[in-house]
């Protein structure tokens, strides 16, 4: 199959091989790359395994490239990477093997994901358990399932869970045109019969089968039953040693009790040496594998070195333990690993935890971090001081070690969150398992800031909420209401993301009352630019304006130019909107709106020569552009636009991309390239939709459902008529304008009107009346 598809299928460039835990994924596409890929064919060739370390997404891309031949891979930006990655599947003799896909999807997106099973960890209500942890992930599946056959180059994903990037949007059933999947259930009968020859055991083929077929023919387990009968006293290496184990008719209880049994067959030094190996998350050398024995030198006053070897090569003759030669690696299937950490006692699990503390300590810190994998070493001290128990201490060496540099010089968002979850024992809804209240304030904020950044905004008010509580409770004990009125701020923006316009008006109201207590003036003004920036999409622009104006005001007696330049960009989105709002005064409006995203440009230079604030002009070219664009200056769009879109992938700020992917469709159906216009449209779709983004995303609907009447529609539609589907999407930006808020763990939606995104909620109205 794997080699038909390779050299004959050229519709599909990608294959899914799907299977549970313990099928042999990896093995077999290892085997199938060694022993049937022909080399001169495929020239170029990777095999990722996203179960090692540090093997991200970001990772595997940079990596590939520079393997190609891009050396200077590092310096792109992410998205630039991905995109050159794509381009490089257009040729012939590209093979990329992406090896236990799974760990890049959110369901297996936490430091316990080599302890998971194939149960699936959602706690999103929005289902994104199968959305890849990284948006360019997405990206890429669906690039390689649209263009399909246009793609020369080859991709072979091996993963447990289907990524919702390649199927087809609406339904979420089919694959996309250039993706073929394929189930892996059982091993063939054949396959069987020869693996157990190899293994030395004897028996007919049809001994053979009939031990098998209790097992459901799953690979691991059938592994586990062959060290069984291997080892077996009374019929070693015979088949007939497999009538002494107890079947039942239930397939998944008997790989479960081969498990057990072969567990149970160890002594028990090697029950606790299985136990504590599984306490690694990864791969590991033999000298962190001693370093689990008694005194660390791998032996024990009455266990001797040589023993701890006889041991190991027990645990790898019965199926249990993986040693890489050429790696001089070592390492259980997660199977395994859960299975065998689950059956550690308390203190013996945190008594190996603790060993692999003090190990991990005695690694020299580097002086200069250059690259994410120079810091593995402090991200398994941090893994292994949390299963020990010692969250502070835990938590002192994220904020000491890895906290600013994953933020600032990585921009490791989803990294520092699987850090940071991993201190909530008790969940979200309550605060991380620190002593100190500061310090359990401090990482709600930080991963709240995280949870934003990566486009997860519904994720982190929550989190904002919890802390708020929180902080109400520091600032009766210190006083402390300038970090309650900051925290207020940063709760609004993200509640603003999603929607929830009574909510962010009601935060920002409180966070400028509580600055007025204490004459703090910068908060205070950031506090009414927000507010205006809220209001405007309620369509209350006097109001907003008021703001504004009082923001300003503030920011001039603080000489603070960044945010006054700010201010200005949302100025101009407010002429933007007006425009929108009321044809008549269209031109006027557009008007103020370039002049007043011009001014934002000024200031943001101004500001810029002592420390540039990049979001700053990403904001204002968008504006700029839109602008141009309205007003059908199409050059001058296209010019600032593109910049916008540039700096916004260089420093991957995901709440401004939707954004400009809308502007720039909407410039193209101005050109009329109307094809392109739907990409980039589908493109902002997919972000607002991941994200949470509600307000942008009744824009692009909006946009989508007048593409619709052109006769381009998505895909997911193609079995519509051109007016159904406007209307669905029409209906689907009313929905997505109205606002809400959430009473009492409900969703109540806005019934009165006042708490809408007013523009594009009466756009949507009045689309829907023109199609009855």
């Amino acid at each position: 199959m794997l080699t038909e598809w390779l050299l004959n299928d050229s519709q599909h460039p990608m294959l899914i091989l799907r299977a549970l835990g313990g099928f042999g994924k990896s093995a077999l596409t290892w085997y199938w790359l060694t022993h049937d890929v022909p080399a001169r064919q495929f020239i170029k060739v990777v095999f990722w395994s996203f179960y090692e370390g540090d093997a991200s997404f970001d990772n595997f891309v940079k990596e590939t490239l520079q393997y190609f031949g891009v050396l200077n891979a590092g310096q792109l930006s992410p998205y630039d990477q991905t995109n050159l990655l794509l381009n490089y599947l257009r040729n012939p003799g590209v093979l990329l093997i992406l090896d236990g896909f799974e760990r890049v999807l959110r369901a297996y997106g936490s430091m316990g994901a080599a302890y998971q099973g194939d149960e699936i960890q959602n706690d999103d209500s929005q289902d994104t358990s199968r959305d890849c942890i990284n948006m360019l992930a997405d990206g890429l599946l669906r690039s390689v399932g649209a263009y399909g056959g246009m793609l020369k180059g080859k991709v072979l994903m091996t993963t447990r869970l289907t990524p919702r990037a390649v199927l087809v949007r609406a339904m979420h059933a089919s694959p996309l045109q250039g993706i073929r999947e394929e189930e892996l259930r059982a091993m063939h009968k054949d396959d069987a019969v020869d693996f157990f020859h190899a293994q030395g055991i004897r028996g007919t083929h049809t001994e053979i089968e009939s031990a098998c077929e209790p097992y459901g023919y799953h690979p691991l387990s059938l592994r586990i039953l062959s060290g069984y009968i291997v080892n077996d006293r009374t019929l070693p290496g015979d088949i007939a040693a497999a009538k002494h184990l107890e079947i039942t008719k239930d397939i998944i209880q008997n790989k479960h009790h081969i498990l057990e049994v072969g567990f149970d067959s160890l002594s028990a030094a090697q029950k606790k040496l299985l136990g504590r190996i599984a306490c690694f998350r990864a791969a590991m050398d033999y000298e962190a594998l001693k370093a689990l024995a008694e005194d660390g030198r791998g032996e024990s006053p009455t266990r001797p070195y040589v023993e701890f070897d006889d041991d190991l090569k027990i645990l790898e003759s019965r199926g249990l333990l993986h040693w890489d030669r050429k790696t001089n690696k070592y390492d259980l299937h997660p199977i395994v690993r859960r299975f065998s950490y689950d059956r550690l006692t308390a203190a013996d699990r945190t008594g190996a935890h603790k060993r692999l503390v003090n190990y991990f300590q005695g690694i020299p810190e580097r002086e200069k971090v250059e690259k994410l994998e120079d810091l593995a070493p402090v991200i398994e001290l941090y893994h292994h001081m949390v299963r020990a128990g010692n969250l502070d201490e835990a938590f002192a060496l994220f904020r000491d070690r890895l906290a600013n540099t994953l933020y600032f010089q990585f921009g490791a968002y989803q990294l520092r969150i699987e850090l940071l979850r991993a201190l909530f024992l008790d969940g979200e809804d309550k605060p991380p398992r620190l002593k100190k209240e500061g310090d359990q304030a401090w990482t709600l904020n930080e991963l709240a800031n995280s949870y934003s950044l990566s486009g997860q905004s519904r994720r982190a008010v929550p989190l904002l909420e919890l802390l708020l509580e929180l902080q109400n409770d520091l600032q009766e004990k210190a006083g402390d209401k300038k970090n309650l009125a900051i925290g207020l701020g940063n709760m609004a923006d993200d509640q603003l993301k999603i929607g929830a316009l009574n909510a962010a008006e009601r935060s920002l109201r409180r966070c400028i009352d509580l600055c007025r207590e204490i004459s703090e003036m910068y908060v205070e003004g950031v506090g009414h630019a927000e507010l205006g920036h809220t209001l405007i999409y309620a369509g209350l622009f006097d109001e907003a304006e008021k703001d504004f104006s009082e923001a300003v005001k503030l920011f001039e007696k603080g000489n603070d130019v960044q945010y006054i330049g700010v201010t200005w960009s949302y100025r101009s989105l407010r002429f933007l909107l007006m425009a929108r709002d009321n044809p008549k005064s269209k031109i006027e409006n557009l008007k103020s709106a370039i002049e007043s995203a011009e001014r934002a440009l000024e200031l943001a230079d101004k500001h810029g020569l002592g420390y540039p604030v990049p979001r700053d002009y990403v904001r204002a070219y968008w504006l700029l552009g839109a602008a141009y664009r309205a007003s059908n200056e199409l050059t001058l769009a296209e010019e600032n636009l593109s910049k916008a879109l540039s700096l916004c992938r260089q420093i991957n700020l995901v709440e401004s991309e939707a954004n400009i992917l809308l502007e720039l469709a909407r410039l193209r159906y101005a050109q009329g390239d109307f094809k392109d216009a739907q990409e980039k449209a589908s493109e902002a779709l997919v972000i607002t939709e991941r994200s949470g983004y509600v307000l942008t995303g009744a824009d692009v609907n909006l946009f989508l459902a007048t593409l619709a009447l052109e006769g381009y529609k998505l895909e997911s539609f193609k079995d519509l008529s051109n007016k159904d589907a406007a209307i669905f999407h029409a209906k689907e930006a009313k929905k997505l304008a109205t606002g809400w808020e959430e009473i009492d763990g409900k969703v109540v939606y806005d019934t009165t009107g006042k708490y809408v995104y007013k523009v594009a909620y009466d756009e949507a109205e009045a689309m829907l009346e023109k199609l009855k």
